[in-house]
This record gives structure tokens, sequence and C-alpha cells, in this order.
């Protein structure tokens, strides 16, 4: 037995054999990946286990390899050895690369089989039904990489192992598949088979702040702590033809972190999602229904959408929130994104609606649509006591060295909204915030427009933000850029036009905004820039001071030179075009506002 084992060790390191070994894997393997590239050495160990690679798979743009396997080792069936068949028992990839692609085109043919030749499964191939399937081996991966398109660059998600055990009989097919991230989290699943359909059932544990590839940690957002967990139980036909899953999603004591969301971690949240999944094949359809996203059990947003596999992903996606509960959704925020103490609380609950559809890769050509309905907490908060914004109160406004002032009759430079020539007003709302006495805070069409502006150049742009939000924002936050502080002025404004009357949002406004260095208000505006009481400004001097709002600081430039640049002079007469559209000005005054000289009281 020793000599016949000795020759044996020879034979199968002769050059020949090895050679014919090699052979006989790539063309095992070809039926399945088509032509693949396998290293020159093959070994054998003391039991004629081989080892061999790497193992290339090439993928179908640019030549570059779909998948790669530095190492191969295949233990024998003994059983099926003594048997007279040679199949394999367990099979161990180290040094797994796989390559999802651009659009995960390489990814799919290598599922699909889209490499398999044309001979395959011919006559001359030995049928499966003419003798029992074999059995299936084990696989085991160490230190796998997957690398996948984001953003313009390679990503690689990983290291991680994973173990993959099979085992079928007359009756059914059963799996079991454990996968190991090297930063804690875990995967397994389970799935079964009857030979008409199959049934998954996976869970995803583990996943926390060590779990972001390093490619992105430089994401506007990252996780800082907390943990991340899913299921999913899914259900689809033999061929594959089409799935449905059930997905929960649920996050706890989470805190994320960003030079842009906060200047601290933000958080903690509590969070879940789920839904159910659908996959229909033919049309390369995911869609999502049933959906429900719960936040700290104070908000629970319903969710639908589909996306098609295809030129630029087309979606779709709405998200309704329905009896949203103002008070209980604060007290569910974290400190940091929760309305100052003097900001009004109102009573009473909110409806919102955002729909989005569009090419998915493409932001810039999305259609996007919102509603926010603030009927009824405006219905449940009129007439509440302790509202200070509805009597005078002191502003203290948000710069260094600035004092504070009353917002009311006991100030000289306050001028009641009612004083104003209404042209002033209306100067106001056509520059900044046409839509103010119809919204409820917002105007969602003008949000549109800013997202898909910046979506084209590639960063933020200004736009979109209501004189509410201006409100809210000179009242009670700071001008840091944060979605910290922006989560915040959304819920100001919320309480500001659940608890006070369209008109005296906007008479707060006109006497607490800047329109110079330390110029606040309104009255105050009109001596500093045209030396005379606010009541008395024309058409063409409020237009022009409704133009420097945005920046009224730098704009101040101007007053030195004595009156505006002929291109600043092009921009009111734009503000008054607007007023007239808009029926604040007649023919004849709109002409006499563009002819009308503007000149500045100092210069």
């Amino acid at each position: 037995m020793v000599a016949l084992y000795a020759a044996a060790r020879l034979v199968v390191l002769l050059p020949p054999v090895e050679r014919a070994a090699r052979d006989r894997i790539a063309l095992a393997l070809k039926p399945r990946l088509g032509d693949v590239a396998i290293g020159p050495e093959i070994r054998f160990d003391a039991l004629f286990r081989p080892t061999f690679g790497p193992v290339i798979v090439p993928g179908a743009a640019r030549g570059l390899p779909v998948l790669t396997v530095r190492t191969v080792r295949v233990r024998p069936s003994a059983t099926a050895l003594l048997l007279g068949r040679l199949e394999p028992a367990s099979v161990l990839l180290e040094g797994v690369r796989l390559s999802v692609g651009p659009h995960a085109r390489d990814l799919q043919a290598l599922l699909e089989g889209e490499r398999r030749p044309a001979h395959a499964g011919s006559a001359s191939q030995p049928s499966s039904a003419s003798r029992a399937p074999p059995a299936l081996p084990a696989l085991h991966v160490r230190d796998a990489v997957v690398v996948v398109p984001i953003r313009g660059r390679a990503v690689e998600l990983g290291p991680f192992d994973a173990d993959l055990d099979a085992e079928r009989d007359v009756a059914a097919t059963r799996a079991r598949l454990v996968v190991r991230l090297a930063t804690g989290a875990r995967i397994v699943a389970s799935a079964t088979s009857d030979g008409r359909r199959w049934h998954l059932h996976a869970r995803l544990r583990g996943v926390g702040p060590d779990s972001t590839p390093d490619a992105l940690r430089d994401l506007p957002a990252r996780l800082e702590s907390g943990e991340l967990r899913a299921e999913l139980d899914a259900d689809a036909p033999a061929d594959l033809s089409r799935a449905e899953a059930s997905v929960r999603v649920t996050g706890d004591d989470v805190r994320v972190a960003g030079e842009r969301i906060a200047e601290s971690p933000l958080g903690p949240f509590r969070a879940s999602a789920a839904g159910t999944l659908s996959w229909e094949a033919a049309e390369r359809r995911l869609s999502f229904r049933d959906g429900v996203i719960a936040v700290a059990d104070a908000v629970h947003v319903d969710v639908s959408g589909e996306a098609r596999l295809g030129a630029g992903v087309p979606f779709r996606v709405a998200l309704w929130a329905h009896g949203v509960d103002y008070a209980a959704l604060v007290e569910a925020l974290p400190p940091a994104i929760r309305p100052p103490d003097e900001a009004p609380r109102p009573r009473g609950t909110l409806d919102a609606r955002l729909d989005a559809a569009g090419p998915l890769l493409a932001p810039a050509a999305w259609s996007l649509s919102a509603a926010l309905d603030l009927s009824r907490m405006r219905a449940a908060s009129r007439g509440l006591p302790g509202n200070p914004l509805r009597a005078p109160f002191l502003h203290t406004p948000d710069l260094p060295g600035a004092r504070a002032f009353e917002v009311g009759p006991r100030n000289p430079d306050f001028v009641p909204v009612d004083d104003l020539p209404p042209y002033v007003v209306r100067a106001v709302t056509a520059s900044e915030d046409a839509g103010f006495f119809a919204h409820h805070g917002f105007d969602f069409a003008e949000l549109a427009d800013a997202f898909t502006a910046g979506a084209e150049r590639g960063r933020v742009v200004r736009g979109g933000s209501t004189i509410t939000q201006q409100l809210a924002k000179n009242l009670y936050l700071s001008s840091e850029r944060t979605i910290a502080r922006k989560i915040r002025e959304a819920a100001i404004t919320i309480a500001l036009e659940a608890t006070v009357p369209k008109a005296r949002l906007l008479e707060i406004y006109l006497n607490v905004a800047e329109w110079g260095p330390g110029v606040f208000g309104i009255g105050a505006a009109a001596r500093h820039w045209f030396g005379k009481d606010a009541r008395a400004l024309t058409p063409k001097e409020a237009a022009f001071l409704a133009s420097v709002i945005p920046n009224p600081v730098r704009y101040d430039g101007m007053r030195a030179r004595g009156a505006p640049s002929a291109a600043w002079e092009q921009r009111v007469q734009e503000i008054l075009l607007r007023m007239s559209n808009q029926g604040a000005l007649g023919p004849d005054e709109l002409l006499r506002a563009l002819a009308e000289p503007l000149v500045f009281a100092h210069g």
C-alpha cells in the first residue's frame, strides 16, 4: 500500500498530469463562467487535495476581470471516490475580489450565465437525469472584497469571510450562508427549495460605526454610534422570474456626525422601516409597497415606489404622513434639533406628502412635488395663551456686539404693517417669497427648483427659503450652515405658521430683518438709505430695499456712490415688473417707478 501511495504521489506531480488537471478544471468551469484563466501552478497535498490559482474571470467591459480568486483549495468527497466518482466535498476560496462593474452589467452577466457557450447542455454532455445529482459541496470564502462604483470611484466593501453549506434530498434542497465582516457585522441566511419554490430568511446584525468602508468615510454624514439591524423573508418560484420579500430595518441609539450635519454628533435616534419588496425579472422592475417609516413612535410615514433597471434607472416614490402630532414629534427630537423653549408650542396634527420621480442617476431631471396641511394645527392653536409673538417682545440679533431692541410701538423705528404703503409689502414678497400668503411656510415649487439647479451644478444653490423660514432663523437660530439647523428651522417654521397670523408674521419680519450694517427694521432702513420715514417710501425705493435683503452688509457699499449701479438698477426694475404682474402697480405707476431716479441719503 505504501508503494502504491508513493507511486500515486509521483504520478500527480508529473507536469502532464498537472496540465491535464488544470485543463479539466477550466473545462468544468467554462459552462458557467466562460473562458476562465487559471494560473500555471497546481499542487496536490498528501491527501491528493488540489490547490490552484489564481482564477480570473474576465469582465465584459474593457477586459477587466469581474472575478479574481487568489487561491482555490478543493477537498474531494471520500464517499464519491469509493463509488468511482470525483466530486468536491468542500471548496475554499482565498483572496476573492468581485467587481460589480458600471451599472452592474458584469455582475448581471455572471449571475445570469450569459457566458455559457453554445454547446453547453447539448446531447454530448452527460444527462443529469441519468444519475442521482451529486452532493453539494460546502463553500468557504476568506478575505473577500466586493468592488462597487459609487460617485464615480471604485469603493471596496469588505473584507469579509463567508461559509455556505447546502444539502439536498429527494424532497428539498436546503442551504445556509453565514457572512462575517471584519467590523463585526454578521449576515445569516437560510434558504429552502422544494423544486417549485424558494424560501429565504436572512438577518443582518452588528452594523455600526466601524462598518463604513474607508472610501466612504468622507461622506457628509457618518454613523457615530448605535446599531442597525435588518431582517428579510422572501419567496420566489424556482426560475426566479419573480420574488416577493418582507423587509424590516431597525436602528437603535443611532447618532450621526459630519461637518454638514451638526457641530456635534446628532442623536440619539430610534427609527425603523418595514415593507414589501417585489421583483419582476421580465420587466426588470423592483417595487416597494405597504412601507412604513417610524421615528421614535412619534412619526409614521407611509412609503411606496418602484424602480426599473435600465437607462438612467427610472424610479418613482411617494411618502406621506397623516395626523402627525406636533408636540409628540418635537418631544421625540434630540435636543440639538428641537425648537428652543422660547419658540411657540402649537397643538394639533399635520399632514405632509412628498412625491419624486425621474431617472435615479440624473437628479437634475427629477420631478418633485410636496404638500403640507396645517389647517388642524391652526384650528387647535387659535387663541392659545402665552404666545410671545402676538405682543411686543425683545429681539437680539445673532451678531457680535448687537443690542436688543423691542419689536413694538415703544421702539421709534417700529412700523406697523398696516401703516406701510401696500406696495412696500408687495415689493418684499415679490423679491423674497411670492407665495407667502398662500403657502404653509414652505414654497415647495421653489425648493424643487433649487434642488434641481443644485444637482445640475453639482453644488447647493441659494433659493427656496420663504419669509417664514427666514423669520424662524432671524428670531431663534444662529447662522451655522448645517442640516441640524435646517431641521430646527423647519420645525420652528411650522410652529410660526400654526400660531401667528400671516400679517403679524410679515410685520415682525419687516421690523427685525437686517437692511445694512447694524440697520434692523424697515423704519431704520428707510432713513439709512433714503433719509425718510418708511411710510413715505416710493414704489421704486421699496423695490430697492427688497433687493438688498439677501446680503445687506455686502450691498451697503453702494451708498458711497450715491446711487445704484446700472446692473443693480436692472435688478430693481425686475422687482417692479413682478409687482406689476401681481397687480401691486398699475401701468402708469409702473412707468413712473421705472423712470424715477434712486438717490441715496448719503454718498
